[in-house]
């Protein structure tokens, strides 16, 4: 198996552009698609990294603490490690996304997650967190529950240029 494209699931693809080898483990660089209605992740935490999102299709239903955003292409969101949050497709169309993780290492989790769904062994939820926990990740609450989807989002301002998503964390 190339650990460096991850495929979890139809339609759900993760290319690994640049890993902890390649940038001394300054940050990792994913290339995510995301079929419809699909989630990347269970509401979670990060203990270890930030994580920043740029879309480049699609819609991407961002849930951050308590609040939700539609990023739509050009959009970008920095969602911090100590807050709770989870990335979910709600559009019929195939979602894709650049994801920048800082630093880097918790890339190797969505390998080991394909490997496990390989097997044959299915992704409990005790099996689920058990490997999160491993690369200090923590579902939050039910983060198995079925996620909200908001109305359609519009931008306020009907640029085209990138719409950067206030997170309140600055």
């Amino acid at each position: 198996m190339d650990w460096r494209t991850v495929i979890l699931g139809t339609g759900n693809t993760i290319v690994v552009a640049a890993a902890k080898e390649d940038t001394g483990g300054a940050f990792s660089l994913l290339d995510y698609e995301l079929a419809p209605g699909f989630a990347s992740l269970p509401h979670h935490i990060h203990a270890r990294e930030h994580e920043a999102v740029y879309v480049l299709e699609g819609r991407l239903l961002v849930l951050l603490g308590e609040h939700e955003h539609v990023l739509r292409p050009g959009d970008f969101v920095f969602l911090p490690r100590g807050i709770a949050h989870s990335l979910c497709n709600p559009s019929p169309e195939p979602a894709r996304f650049l994801l920048v993780l800082m630093p880097s290492g918790f890339e190797r989790c969505f390998a080991e997650l394909e490997t496990l769904l390989e097997s044959g062994s299915g992704l409990e939820p005790e099996i689920f967190a058990r490997v999160l926990a491993r690369y200090g990740v923590q579902i939050t609450g039910d983060g198995y529950a079925a996620h909200r989807w908001p109305t359609p989002f519009r931008r306020r301002d009907g640029a085209s240029r990138p719409r950067v998503v206030d997170t309140g964390t600055t």
